[in-house]
């Protein structure tokens, strides 16, 4: 609990009007600020998650690269059993 408190409350990145929703492709990744290591980014990326998908469940989580940047793709579980696939862009802190 600790690492989540001392990460404050992420933020991602505003979108251009115009484009999908946040996080749906690789153009409209989330991008979390502030992000120094893998640790920081995962758990980032579950407070993210949390907050803004409360009733969704993850089923899976990948990696992938392209045009020269890194992606997190966490599968996600909608109430209504639908699924989808939300971007997080890593390149920042993957490996770190």
């Amino acid at each position: 609990m600790l690492a989540l408190a001392a990460l404050g409350s992420p933020c991602a990145v505003a979108q251009p009007a115009g484009q999908a929703p946040a996080g749906t492709t690789p153009a409209t990744a989330i991008v979390l600020p502030r992000i120094a290591d893998e640790f920081h980014g995962v758990v980032a990326e579950q407070t993210y998650i949390a907050a803004h998908f409360p009733t969704w469940h993850i089923e899976s989580q990948s990696t992938i690269e392209a045009g020269g940047r890194r992606y997190d793709l966490i599968g996600m579980v909608k109430p209504d059993k639908s699924r989808t696939t939300i971007y997080f862009d890593i390149t920042g802190w993957a490996g770190k």
